[in-house]
């Protein structure tokens, strides 16, 4: 398969991407087709989360608060999930750009950060007063339960 992928490398993109950039993009083109199947079987089985009065559906990957829709993009949908998923338990940084960005985090890697930041901006008070999430500096982030 890797020698596929490199005469496709060498052939189709002769000098635009390093080899790098290129095996990021596979990746990535990967990660989203397995998110699709994922999505495509858990339509019939994966659970709706609910926090509070937030409802996450994976299969349609709709998010809602109080029945209202939420705007939100599929990174933020990602990420949002699997802290559900993880209620009440640290999740690392490392964890979530492997699971939602499907990379590696480098020393100053800000971008899990941001998406987090995007979410608290765009997620409405909890109906509880608990805020959404706790970042445990040098451990990770934890979406906060209600108990």
């Amino acid at each position: 398969m890797f020698s596929a992928l490199n005469w496709a490398r060498t052939t189709i993109y002769p000098n635009r991407f390093n080899d790098r950039e290129l095996v990021a993009r596979i990746r990535a083109i990967l990660r989203r087709s397995h998110w699709s199947e994922q999505q495509q079987s858990s339509d019939n089985g994966s659970p709706t989360l609910e926090v509070d009065a937030l409802s996450l559906n994976p299969g349609r990957q709709e998010a809602s608060f109080d029945g209202q829709t939420l705007e939100l993009t599929g990174t933020e949908f990602t990420l949002l999930y699997l802290l559900a998923q993880h209620l009440g338990q640290v999740v690392s940084r490392e964890h979530l750009s492997q699971e939602v960005l499907g990379k590696r985090l480098t020393p100053f890697d800000r971008a899990i950060d941001m998406h987090i930041s995007n979410l608290r901006r765009k997620l409405p008070e909890r109906k509880d007063g608990h805020p959404w999430f706790k970042t445990l500096r040098g451990r990770g982030y934890l979406m906060v339960s209600a108990s």
